[in-house]
C-alpha cells in the first residue's frame, strides 16, 4: 500500500500536467496520424491505439495556445472515438469497446522512450504507436534500402562482451555490417573502412567513437532513446562518409518528475537522472566510468611481488559524461544546449627495479608510455514551426577529438664509481576541431509529399601528427620536431529531398547533396545525387531500386586492425582528389498481415574512387617527410546479398540473417599495383539473435555469429640483415619481406553470446556469458619457431624451424551489473 499511493500520486500529478499542457494546431481535412505527429512534438505524449481504428480517418482541428484536452476533444468530436490521458501516454479507442484495459506484456508495444523513466501504458487491443521519425513505418511502406531504427531495448537485449550494452555492438548484428576484430566495437559496412561511418550524436558528427581499442564504444546506452542506421539509399541530408551514416539520439529530460538509474557492472558504472526545472524546461545528466584502473591493482601488484627484477606499470580508466538542457518557450519554439565529453587515459611500461638503488651496479631502465585521447561537444539548437506544415531546426555545434602520445625512455649505467644517465622524450599530439553551423527545414506541402531542405557550413581544423623528439646525455641535448603543420579548411554543403508518394503502389524519394571543401587555397567539390524507389504490387509485399552518390573529404590512416587513438585524421589536399563511392541496390520485402514477420533481401554493388591508405614500406621514408608523401590513392568494389528474417512481436522476438559479400582495393603503389582483398573481406555472414520473454520478470537473449575469416597479411619470407659491428661477418637480425597484402584467411569465425534478465521491485539484474560454449577463435597469425630435437648415430641435439602461430584470445567470459530505477 505504501508504493501503491505514491504512484497513484504520480500518475494523477502527470495528468494533471497533461491537461495543462497547451496545443496550437490546424488541420483541415488531414489523416489522423499526420495530425498526431504535431501534437507529438508540441506535448511529448505518444498516441497509443490499433491500426484499425484510424483507418481511413481524417481530421479537421484549429486551436491555437488551447489546452491538449480541448484539442482531442475537437478532433473526436462526432466520431466512436474516445481518448483517455494515463501519464505519457493518449490512450485511444473505440467508445464501443467494453473490455476493461488490462496490463499486458511490455513486448505488445514499442515506443522510444522520451526520458530516463515514463509509466507503460497497456491494453489487449493496443497494438500500435505514432511516433515522429522516418524509420517508423514497416519497411515495405517506406522508400528506404538498408535503413534501420534501433530502439534502446534492442541495444540493450543484445548480449556483448563484459555485459556492456553497446550501440555499435548491437548494429554488428545487422546483414551487411561485420565486427573487424573479435569483441570490439569496429564497424565495417559493404566493404568500407572503419573510417567510412559518420557517427552522430544528435545530428553532430564524433572522430572517436571507441574506448579501449575499440573494446568499447562511447555512447551511454542507458540515456538513448533510439538510433537511425542507413547503409544503401542514404537520405540527402547526410553526407561525408562512402558506408554508412548512423544518428545516436538522446532521451529528452523527463516533465513529470524527477528519475533515473544507477548501474554497476565488473567493469563500470553509470549513473543518470532527468527531470523539469520549473514548468517549461528539463534537464537530462549521464556519466559512465570504468573501473579497471582499480581492478587492475591487485594483478598489477601480484605481478610485481613474483618478479625480482622487473617493476610493471599499468592503469587505465574510460569516462564519458553526457549533459542536456531543453527549453520550450513556446508551442511553435524550442530551444536546447547539450554536451558530450569522453576520455581516455593509458599508463603503462616497465622499470627495472636497480634503476633507484644506489647499491645495485649495472644498466637499468625506466620505459614509460602514456597515451590520453577523447571527444569534446557541445551543441545549442533551436526547433521552430513556422506552420503547420513547416518546421525547423537551427543548430550550432563544436566538435573535437585529440590524442596525445609519450614516451619516456630513462637509462642508468651504475658502476662503482659513476652513474652515465640517458634520457629520450617523444612526445606526438593529433587533433581535429570543428565548428558546425547549419539549418534543416521539414515542410509537408501536401499529404503526399515530405520536402526536408538545408544547408551548413563547417570550419576544420587539423593537426594530423606533431611530434617532438628530445634526447639527453651527459653535456648533449638535442631537440628535433616534425614538419608537420595545422591546416584550416572550410565547407559548405546544401541539401534538398522530396518523400512523394505518388500513389498507394509507388513511392519515391528523390534528393541532391552538394558540398565544397576549400583547404590551402584550393577547393574541391562533391556532387552527391540520391533516389530511391518503391513499387508495392500488394499491400505486404514492395520491390525498391536505390542509387547513392556519397563524398568524403577526410579520412583516418589506419597502422592495424584496432582502432587506436594515434590513428590519424587527415584531409583531402595537395595532389589527392575527394573519396567518392557509387552503390546500386535492389531489394525485395515482404511482411505478414499481422505485422508479426518480415522477410527481406537486399543486393547491392559499390564501386571506391580516390581511396587513401599508406604506401607499402611508408614507415621506410625519412622522419621529417610530410606525412601525404607517405600515401597513396587507388580504387576498390564491394558486392554481396544481405537476407533477412524477423520476427517482431511475440513472446520470442528475433531474426536470422545471412550475407554474402566480396570487397577488393587495387592502388598502384601497393602490393606491385595487383588487386587485393579487404581486410574484413568476410565472403559469408550469419546472425542470429533471439529474445525470449519468459514472463514480465525474466528475459533470454541470445546472439550467434559465424563469418568467414578476415584477410591477413603472413611475411613468409625474411632476410637476415649483416652486422657490421664485429669482425666476423654475422646476421644481424630478421627483416620480414611480405609477399602480397590479405594473401591469408583466418579460419572460420563463430561464437555464441547469451545474457538474462532479471527485474525485480527496484530495477533489475543482467548476467552475460560471452563466447559461451568457449570456442578460441583465431584472431591473427605470427612468426615463431618450434624446437627439434635431432638423434643421430654419434650425435644429440635440440634445434628450431621458423614456424606460423595462431593467436587466440577470449575464451568463455562471465558477466555481472545490477540497475537500479528510481
Amino acid at each position: 500500500m505504501k508504493r501503491i499511493i505514491p504512484l497513484l500520486f504520480g500518475i494523477i500529478c502527470c495528468v494533471s500536467v497533461a491537461k495543462a499542457q497547451s496545443v496550437t494546431i490546424r488541420a483541415v481535412n488531414q489523416p489522423a496520424p499526420q495530425v498526431f505527429r504535431s501534437i507529438v512534438e508540441q506535448t511529448g505524449k505518444n498516441f497509443v491505439y490499433s491500426s484499425e481504428l484510424l483507418k481511413d480517418v481524417r481530421v479537421t482541428v484549429k486551436a491555437k495556445n488551447k489546452p491538449l484536452n480541448y484539442v482531442l476533444s475537437e478532433m473526436f468530436s462526432g466520431t466512436s472515438i474516445e481518448y483517455k490521458i494515463k501519464g505519457n501516454n493518449i490512450v485511444l479507442k473505440n467508445r464501443k469497446e467494453t473490455t476493461k484495459p488490462e496490463k499486458i506484456k511490455s513486448s505488445a508495444i514499442s515506443t522510444p522512450k522520451t526520458s530516463i523513466y515514463e509509466p507503460s501504458v497497456k491494453s489487449t487491443m493496443l497494438d500500435e504507436v505514432v511516433v515522429v521519425s522516418r524509420l517508423e513505418a514497416p519497411a515495405v511502406e517506406t522508400s528506404e534500402i538498408g535503413a534501420k531504427k534501433v530502439s534502446a531495448d534492442e541495444v540493450r537485449n543484445t548480449p556483448v562482451l563484459f555485459g556492456e550494452a553497446d550501440v555499435i555492438k548491437a548494429l554488428q548484428t545487422q546483414p551487411g555490417v561485420t565486427e573487424g576484430t573479435e569483441g570490439m566495437a569496429g564497424m565495417y559496412v559493404h566493404g568500407g573502412n572503419a573510417d567510412e561511418n559518420l557517427y552522430m550524436l544528435d545530428n553532430v558528427p564524433l572522430y572517436q567513437v571507441n574506448h579501449f581499442a575499440g573494446l568499447f564504444s562511447a555512447f551511454n546506452t542507458d540515456i538513448i532513446r533510439y538510433i537511425d542506421f542507413f547503409k544503401s539509399s542514404m537520405p540527402a541530408k547526410y553526407d561525408g562518409r562512402l558506408s554508412s551514416f548512423m544518428d545516436v539520439r538522446l532521451q529528452n529530460g523527463n516533465r513529470e518528475g524527477h528519475h533515473g538509474s544507477a548501474r554497476l557492472g565488473l567493469t563500470s558504472g553509470t549513473f543518470n537522472i532527468s527531470g523539469p526545472i520549473g514548468k517549461k524546461t528539463t534537464y537530462l545528466v549521464g556519466l559512465r566510468r570504468s573501473w579497471f584502473d582499480v581492478l587492475s591493482i591487485p594483478f598489477v601488484a601480484i605481478a610485481n611481488s613474483q618478479n625480482e627484477d622487473e617493476k610493471l606499470r599499468f592503469n587505465y580508466y574510460f569516462m564519458d559524461f553526457n549533459a542536456r538542457v531543453q527549453h520550450r518557450f513556446s508551442p511553435k519554439a524550442t530551444a536546447f544546449v547539450s554536451f558530450y565529453f569522453g576520455d581516455d587515459k593509458l599508463k603503462t611500461g616497465t622499470e627495472d627495479k636497480g634503476y633507484n638503488k644506489p647499491d645495485d651496479i649495472g644498466t637499468f631502465d625506466d620505459d614509460r608510455f602514456d597515451l590520453h585521447w577523447g571527444n569534446l561537444l557541445a551543441q545549442a539548437g533551436l526547433n521552430y514551426r513556422f506552420k503547420d506544415n513547416l518546421s525547423s531546426e537551427f543548430t550550432a555545434a563544436y566538435t573535437r577529438f585529440f590524442s596525445g602520445m609519450k614516451h619516456d625512455y630513462k637509462s642508468r649505467d651504475k658502476s662503482p664509481d659513476r652513474i652515465d644517465e640517458s634520457h629520450t622524450l617523444l612526445n606526438t599530439d593529433n587533433n581535429i576541431n570543428d565548428w558546425i553551423f547549419r539549418g534543416d527545414f521539414d515542410w509537408r506541402p501536401n499529404d503526399d509529399n515530405r520536402v526536408r531542405f538545408g544547408a551548413g557550413y563547417t570550419r576544420h581544423s587539423f593537426l594530423p601528427a606533431r611530434t617532438t623528439r628530445e634526447y639527453k646525455s651527459g653535456n648533449t641535448h638535442t631537440l628535433s620536431r616534425d614538419s608537420t603543420w595545422a591546416y584550416g579548411a572550410n565547407e559548405v554543403n546544401a541539401y534538398i529531398e522530396d518523400d512523394w508518394k505518388i500513389n498507394d503502389k509507388f513511392r519515391m524519394n528523390a534528393g541532391f547533396h552538394g558540398s565544397l571543401f576549400n583547404i590551402s587555397g584550393k577547393t574541391k567539390y562533391g556532387w552527391s545525387p540520391r533516389l530511391s524507389f518503391s513499387y508495392r504490387p500488394a499491400q505486404n509485399w514492395a520491390v525498391k531500386f536505390a542509387y547513392a552518390r556519397t563524398t568524403q573529404y577526410v579520412h583516418q590512416l589506419n597502422q592495424s586492425y584496432l582502432a587506436l587513438p594515434t590513428d590519424q585524421w587527415i584531409p583531402i589536399s595537395g595532389k589527392f582528389k575527394p573519396e567518392t563511392a557509387d552503390k546500386i541496390s535492389l531489394g525485395g520485402y515482404w511482411q505478414s498481415s499481422d505485422k508479426t514477420y518480415a522477410i527481406s533481401v537486399e543486393g547491392y554493388y559499390k564501386w571506391m574512387d580516390n581511396l587513401v591508405e599508406y604506401k607499402d614500406e611508408y614507415y621506410l621514408r625519412p622522419p621529417l617527410d610530410l606525412w601525404n608523401a607517405q600515401l597513396c590513392s587507388g580504387k576498390g568494389t564491394a558486392k554481396g546479398i544481405d537476407f533477412k528474417i524477423e520476427k517482431v512481436f511475440g513472446k520470442v522476438t528475433g531474426h536470422v540473417s545471412y550475407s554474402l559479400a566480396w570487397a577488393d582495393r587495387t592502388f598502384a603503389d601497393k602490393n606491385g599495383g595487383r588487386t587485393f582483398p579487404a581486410k574484413f573481406d568476410n565472403r559469408h555472414t550469419i546472425n542470429v539473435m533471439l529474445n525470449w520473454k519468459i514472463n514480465d520478470k525474466v528475459q533470454l537473449n541470445a546472439s550467434w555469429v559465424g563469418h568467414s575469416g578476415n584477410r591477413f597479411t603472413l611475411l613468409n619470407q625474411v632476410w637476415d640483415a649483416p652486422d657490421f659491428d664485429t669482425a666476423d661477418w654475422s646476421g644481424g637480425g630478421e627483416s620480414p619481406l611480405q609477399t602480397g597484402i590479405n594473401s591469408y584467411q583466418l579460419p572460420f569465425y563463430h561464437r555464441l553470446d547469451l545474457s538474462c534478465t532479471v527485474k525485480n521491485k527496484r530495477g533489475y539484474w543482467t548476467f552475460g556469458l560471452y563466447n559461451a560454449y568457449c570456442h578460441m577463435n583465431t584472431v591473427a597469425v605470427k612468426r615463431g619457431t618450434r624446437d627439434i630435437t635431432v638423434s643421430k648415430p654419434g650425435e644429440h641435439y635440440i634445434t628450431s624451424e621458423p614456424v606460423f602461430k595462431r593467436v587466440k584470445l577470449l575464451p568463455v567470459i562471465p558477466s555481472i551489473s545490477y540497475t537500479w530505477l528510481f
